[in-house]
């Protein structure tokens, strides 16, 4: 099976986004050069699910995107040209990457019928009676509805039959498996089983995850006449089977927390499942969540008892036992990829005069010292502080500083995605330094020392790019003055003897340079105050500009001026900027999951606060709590660079985070805790104006 012709066009997109070269991107995925322009220029087979997750890797991308290069490369043309029909969840029907409607919901049941059980005959009468729980239908009826049915999923071609095909008796859908997401379900189960029958460990896990992320819900979930079709209960089981054997390969490769998901969907969707229960309990443990993994476990013995009047079955009991008894985490996680070199400067870099001569001050007043210089770059997701730091460096670099190495690592520090172990990055750091892999020490503090060894007297510069927390630095600095240590993090660190820097977002003159230079425009140049206001619109924030951006470069809005009118004018400003995908709502969302409960409720509330400031006592009357106990959420949140103290006891949210709040509170909170929670904001403010 050949990948898709648009399989390499995504994978160069995604590349030249990273701002990679094809060597850098290859270096970063252990490919060869001429592998990666194989793949780009659609001269190569499938590449295997090992060659892809690499790809998604170093090239940083979402999950959302990781699935989406997978399925391009699965279903080589279907989506291009051809067909597909999909039934793991609502029927869906796609021809030439458009979604199609089917018309009346007698044609979406028969099409699902046959969909159900691809290249199989269906008779005439079993249609006319599956086709009659909607309405009463004859054999004859049957007929017409499928003739429409071959128009509709082939147009624009006179054999129009080749996937509906008449059959003694009846009728049948005769697709690849390519073209059926069930089909292409069980062809990935089956690999992924003859791959774990090999041994092929790493192999099998890409095949079990690419198999349970086609499930989008109950099959056809949207047509209650086919909800006691055989097929749907075997399909069910048969993805719950698939997800326990996934857990089970992850546990063997300590990729727990990639199972989580699909876990999760399993025990909410059949609440007695004993097998997936224990394989979640076991995926918790491996995160380090034990009490969570003993609760799951008390939770559904409980739920055993009253309900089944049963005990928990020897597969539960040995997950227990093993939660119970499990050890201190092996020393090697999953590899991270580091750069000998650093990542490419950006392309369009504006404004932040002032960090960056603060920074340059602070490397010559190091001159002397006898420390390592750090400096800690901060701020709100989006606000740029990858972007500064590469930049940074790439211009210490070519006035001569740090000639003698520049390592670069990204720490994965967003909720999401795995932090990076700092055993494993001192690896990484140790190889690219000289250290074989036989000389390895086994210990993290031991490789710490090889590390500050090999960089004593030398002058290198560390770029520690996302980083979770202070225990994750403090390993990989280096410990002479000669060198310099650049670290970025959305969250407010307090690495001993660094020095920080809190970014902002732009200024107005420098958001719109950014935006005009990023839309590539004529029209951004003939209409600065456009500009502008489409920039202000984005809270100069500097994600929300490239965002914006790239939707005028797509004339999916018709230029500047009309996103800045159709966001000036809609209620979701979010929405409009990711034009269809996630955008920053995910971004924004990375921190909004490190929140415990009652700080993300405060965050929810806050959006009901009718001015761009508020006071802790405006919070904790929205939030109904005691002052001193909302302080000290509010400082979590400022914490995590989702409020910002502007001066006493007064407090912002920019605008887009407040804009992410709202969507937060209309998806979690209901409409009455909205209500009260404004009549109390009301009422405060009443008796602070002395107005009744």
């Amino acid at each position: 099976m050949y990948a898709s012709p648009d399989l390499g066009a995504l994978i160069r997109n995604f590349r030249q986004r990273a701002r990679l070269t094809q060597r850098e991107a290859a270096m970063l995925a252990g490919l060869s050069v001429a592998a990666l322009r194989d793949v780009e220029q659609g001269r190569v087979s499938s590449p295997r699910a090992s060659t892809l997750r690499k790809l998604a890797a170093a090239l940083r991308l979402s999950h959302e995107e990781a699935v989406e290069l997978s399925r391009t490369a699965w279903y080589g043309g279907a989506y291009g040209s051809g067909v597909r029909v999909d039934v793991l969840g609502p029927l869906r029907v796609v021809v030439k990457r458009t979604q199609l409607d089917l018309g009346s919901q007698i044609q979406r049941v028969l099409l699902a019928s046959l969909a159900l059980t691809p290249n199989v005959a269906v008779s005439r009468q079993s249609l006319a009676e599956i086709a009659g729980r909607v309405r009463s239908t004859s054999p004859d009826s049957v007929q017409s509805r499928i003739s429409r049915l071959r128009r509709l999923l082939r147009p624009d071609s006179p054999r129009s039959g080749q996937l509906l095909r008449a059959v003694p008796g009846g009728y049948q859908l005769t697709v690849t498996d390519e073209q059926v997401d069930l089909l292409s379900f069980r062809a990935l189960l089956a690999r992924a089983r003859r791959e774990r029958a090999a041994g092929e460990l790493v192999e099998a896990a890409g095949s079990f995850a690419h198999a349970v992320r086609l499930w989008r819900g109950d099959p056809v979930a949207d047509l209650p006449q086919l909800r006691s079709h055989p097929v749907v209960a075997s399909l069910t089981r048969q993805w719950q089977a698939a997800a326990v054997e996934y857990a089970t390969v992850a546990a063997e490769l300590g990729r727990h927390e990639a199972v989580l998901p699909v876990l999760g969907q399993v025990t909410e969707a059949d609440p007695l499942h004993e097998a997936a229960h224990a394989a979640l309990m076991v995926a918790l443990a491996g995160c380090g969540r034990r009490a969570a993994a003993i609760e799951v476990f008390d939770t559904l013995r409980r739920r055993l008892a009253e309900e089944l009047g049963a005990d928990p079955g020897p597969e539960l009991e040995r997950a227990r036992v093993q939660v119970l008894a499990q050890g201190p985490a092996p020393l090697e996680h999953e590899p991270v990829p580091v750069l000998r070199r650093l990542p490419p400067d950006v392309g369009q870099f504006v404004g932040r005069d002032t960090e960056l001569a603060a920074l340059r001050g602070a490397v010559a007043a190091a001159v002397g010292a006898t420390a390592v210089p750090v400096h800690v770059l901060q701020g709100m997701a989006g606000v740029g502080k990858t972007r500064l730091a590469v930049h940074m460096a790439h211009r210490l670099v070519a006035a001569g500083h740090y000639a003698d190495h520049q390592l670069y690592v990204d720490l994965r520090g967003r909720r999401g995605r795995t932090p990076a172990d700092p055993a494993t990055v001192l690896a990484a750091f140790l190889r690219v330094l000289g250290v074989p892999a036989d000389r390895m020490p086994e210990d993290l503090g031991e490789r710490a020392a090889l590390y500050r060894d090999r960089l004593a007297g030398k002058r290198a510069l560390v770029l520690l790019d996302d980083a979770a927390d202070e225990a994750q630095i403090a390993p990989l600095l280096p410990a002479g003055p000669a060198s310099l240590v650049l670290v970025t993090s959305r969250r407010t660190l307090a690495v001993d003897g660094s020095q920080s820097l809190l970014l902002d977002v732009l200024s107005p003159s420098a958001a719109a340079e950014l935006l005009s230079g990023m839309a590539g425009e004529a029209g951004a140049r003939a209409d600065p105050d456009a500009v502008r206001w489409l920039a202000d619109l984005c809270g100069r924030l500097p994600l929300a500009i490239e965002l914006a951006a790239r939707r005028v470069r797509s004339r999916s809005v018709g230029g500047v001026r009309k996103l800045a009118e159709l966001m000036a004018a809609g209620e979701d400003r979010l929405g409009e900027l990711a034009g269809g995908s996630d955008g920053l709502r995910e971004v924004f969302a990375l921190s909004y999951r490190v929140l415990e409960p009652a700080q993300r409720r405060l965050f929810r509330l806050l959006a009901l606060h009718p001015s761009a400031s508020f006071s802790a006592g405006d919070a904790a009357a929205l939030a109904d709590l005691p002052v001193e106990h909302v302080r000290s959420l509010l400082d979590r949140l400022v914490d995590e660079h989702l409020i910002t103290i502007l001066d006493g006891d007064s407090y912002g949210m920019h605008t887009l985070l407040a804009d992410y709040a709202r969507y937060r509170l209309d998806t979690e909170e209901p409409e009455a805790a909205q209500r009260a929670a404004t009549i109390r904001l009301l009422d405060r403010t009443l008796d602070r104006g002395g107005l009744r």
